[in-house]
């Protein structure tokens, strides 16, 4: 195996570029021991691949790195598993996109949640759009049972405790009653699995419904529901700037806080 270069990757990065996954779940694919590495078996997502040199084995196919990435838009139906296969034989999101690409979900919207949900092939993105440190904004359209009070909504912006497992933040956009259930629209940053409906259930009051109807300031307003689409340019583009824009400001916060601590 290589010694770092500029020609090299991290494992766990070279098989994400490659379209086997996100950063995670490359990660567990090789802890779990199925990857090889010039013909062995290479559970330290750390190491050093050349693509020109080593040879990387998945399921018993040489892995290579994509020529072409490719990101998708679905509006995500219910009753649609956000997954690349099931075992179940239920229908997955990638069911619903005509790609000929290896292609992965970005992050993970509930059997019973609908909307906007990005698809790639770009693992180095994917990571960066998942990761909780890059607080990523995630707009939703809860309806819930009930009628909360604008009180107890606006605790949100300031922390809940969600089931003794996390402290859930988020901002409160909009609310309104309709009949006996209220709608609310808010943003999260963090995105924690079942985190909205954790949310409302731990205020009493149960989500109905649960929409996302933008991912990144990306909107899925322009596409009906199982409805998909190629990004667009600026979209990618402005994908982009976001990453760089949230890296550098994680960066100098994580300077900040060890200055504070020395």
């Amino acid at each position: 195996m290589a010694e770092q270069t500029p020609d090299t990757f991290r494992l766990n990065r070279f098989l994400a570029h490659a379209g086997i996954g996100s950063r995670r779940v490359c990660d567990d694919l090789i802890q779990r021991g199925g990857i090889k590495v010039n013909g062995e078996l290479e559970k330290n997502p750390a190491i050093q691949i050349n693509p020109e040199i080593d040879q990387v084995m998945f399921q018993g196919k040489l892995v290579k790195l994509q020529k072409n990435v490719f990101y998708y838009l679905l509006n995500k139906p219910r009753g649609v598993i956000t997954s690349t296969t099931d075992p179940f034989g239920r229908k997955t999101v990638i069911d619903l996109i005509e790609s000929r690409e290896r292609i992965y979900p970005v992050g993970r919207l509930d059997y019973d949640t609908t909307g906007a949900l990005l698809l790639t092939n770009d693992g180095d993105l994917a990571y960066q759009l998942t990761h909780p440190k890059f607080e990523i904004p995630k707009q939703y359209i809860a309806l819930v049972k009930g009628h909360p009070n604008e009180e107890k909504l606006r605790e949100l912006e300031s922390g809940i405790k969600i089931e003794n497992e996390f402290v859930a933040k988020g901002e409160i956009n909009a609310f309104k009653i309709q009949g006996n259930n209220t709608e609310v629209t808010l943003t999260l940053r963090e995105g924690r699995k079942r985190e909205v409906k954790k949310i409302f259930r731990t205020m009493g009051h149960p989500v109905i419904r649960l929409h996302r109807f933008h991912f990144a300031h990306i909107l899925v307003d322009d596409l009906k529901l199982g409805q998909w689409r190629l990004l667009r340019d600026e979209e990618i583009q402005h994908l982009k700037s976001l990453m760089v824009k949230l890296s550098v400001h994680t960066e100098s916060q994580s300077h900040r806080d060890e200055k504070e601590e020395s």
